[in-house]
């Protein structure tokens, strides 16, 4: 049976498909080098997968589909639909074709890394289909639901307030990443956060993210008003942690035992996630938890629906469809970027496939020693990066709580740890945290390189961004590869085992 998942319009499209014994992932953005790339028309892809896969859309079998119905001017009539709409006569099939509610695709999307289903399954976005921007389902039903216009969303108001800000951005939905960075150079007003807290909850984002009168009053001077926003959106967003905390404690009657999956694109808030994980350690986070994974729960829909084995996304998180290396690194090269490492250079990696999800993993990153002075401020300006944004790092599994007071392993750079090590000012943001990465031997490749460096330097840490340049996503062409080393600083790059070294040139 063939089963193809699709996640079209608006931003961030994607596809998988299942061709009956394998499972396959492709993001569109890598291919075209255009940050959350839609595909705009309810064609293209048939061209896509055809291209891809080889694939006539004609040998599918069902065909399951999250859209944005107002992206192409269609309906919106059937709004209220969970969890899918059968038979959805608006895409061009001539197989039968399920439309499938935005949220609990997310929701779905966990499977990879479920060691087993979740009781409940928190969603948070900017919104999903029309005015939901949360939902919480249990025993795959809709628990409780959040609107846009009766409650207010996350997503929309860190993009709305990140904009006022001033911050600059290619796509608006780069803005909350970047607020996440920039808040924490204000301080927090405990009183005022207090205030907050008691007053508010989930239900109320429209009020506590637009507390401006509040703040008026609380401060009560014009010109400490036009000194401290920096203050004002560090103390709201400290305090969404503990609200958060809340919500999470009222649907699962205060069992921090429960076991939880939380996607949507709020789940990339590292500041955020770490408050929920310290509180409840059952609690998992894909790396495609934004919209990048819908297809991935929409081909979930339709296996459950034809109860089919679980499926296994192979290589998982290394499973974007792109340009793989030809041959694989040998442990001989690994001990020579180690070396190259551990004297000062700056070295772009590529090795096979590209990771899931917009953070680096290792095999599309650019590295360097975190111990070194001045480390942050030469890879940023390689990467053209605004200077208030953190990196940062992979460690040694083993290392981890020597370096960061985390007691959770981190392999999708989804938490961050306060860091211990004065040594490590190139990773460490202004609020003494770091978004690490704990390495084990799965990830074979990466683990001897950083362990050749712990040999040479005595670190186990390697600061690591993702390869490609602000406001562009992560390279998946060697070609490109190659292109933007020859453009850029970077001392060496590394394409499965061949080094590229200008200096020789």
């Amino acid at each position: 049976m063939k089963l193809l998942g699709l996640r079209l319009c608006e931003h961030d499209s994607n596809i998988s498909y299942f061709d009956g014994s394998s499972l396959h992932y492709y993001k569109s953005e890598r291919k075209y080098q255009v940050k959350h790339h839609a595909i705009h028309d309810l064609i293209k892809w048939r061209d896509e997968i055809n291209d891809l896969w080889n694939l006539d859309y004609k040998e599918i079998d069902e065909i399951g589909i999250v859209i944005d119905p107002w992206r192409h001017n269609l309906p919106t009539d059937n709004e209220n639909f969970f969890p899918a709409i059968e038979g959805y006569e608006h895409l061009p099939s001539d197989c039968k074709v399920y439309r499938i509610d935005h949220h609990y695709a997310h929701a779905l999307s966990c499977f990879p890394i479920e060691k087993k289903k979740s009781n409940i399954q928190v969603v948070i976005d900017g919104f999903g289909d029309e005015n939901i921007a949360w939902t919480v389902f249990k025993n795959d039903k809709i628990l409780k639901q959040g609107f846009v216009k009766e409650n207010g969303s996350l997503g929309v108001a860190m993009c709305k307030f990140g904009e006022e800000l001033g911050i600059k951005f290619s796509h608006d939905l780069d803005i909350a990443g970047k607020l996440m960075g920039l808040q924490s150079y204000g301080n927090i007003d405990h009183e005022f956060k207090k205030k907050i807290i008691d007053k508010y909850t989930l239900y109320d984002v429209s009020k506590f993210f637009h507390s401006a009168d509040d703040w008026v009053k609380h401060l009560n001077d014009d010109l400490l008003l036009k000194l401290k926003p920096l203050d004002w959106i560090r103390t709201i967003h400290d305090a969404t942690s503990e609200i958060l905390i809340k919500f999470f404690e009222d649907i699962t009657d205060k069992n921090y035992n429960e076991y939880i999956s939380y996607s949507g694109g709020v789940a990339l808030n590292v500041i955020w996630n770490t408050a929920l994980k310290s509180k409840f350690k059952n609690l998992v986070i894909p790396p495609h938890c934004n919209d990048e994974g819908l297809s991935l729960g929409a081909i979930e829909y339709l296996r459950i629906k034809n109860k089919l084995k679980p499926f296994n996304l192979d290589e998982f998180p290394f499973c974007q469809l792109d340009e793989k290396p030809k041959d694989n690194i040998t442990d001989n090269t690994i001990k020579e970027i180690a070396s190259l490492l551990s004297k000062g250079n700056i070295v772009a990696t590529y090795q096979g496939n590209g990771e899931i999800g917009p953070r680096a993993l290792g095999n599309r990153s650019i590295l360097m020693d975190p111990t070194i002075a001045g480390a942050k401020e030469k890879v940023n300006s390689i990467k053209k990066r605004e200077n208030y944004r953190p990196f940062g790092c992979s460690i040694l599994k083993e290392f981890a709580l020597d370096y960061f007071n985390v007691g959770f392993q981190n392999d999708h750079m989804l938490y961050i740890g306060e860091v211990k090590d004065p040594n490590l000012k190139s990773i460490t943001h202004i609020d003494g945290t770091c978004r690490f990465q704990t390495i084990d031997k799965s990830n074979k490749y990466f683990y001897n390189l950083i362990k050749e460096f712990y040999k040479l330097s005595g670190c186990p840490i390697l600061l690591n961004t993702s390869f490609n340049i602000n406001g562009k996503p992560i390279l998946s062409s060697i070609e490109d590869a190659i292109k933007f080393y020859n453009e850029s600083k970077i001392d060496y790059l590394v394409v499965g085992d061949k080094i590229y070294n200008k200096k020789n040139k």
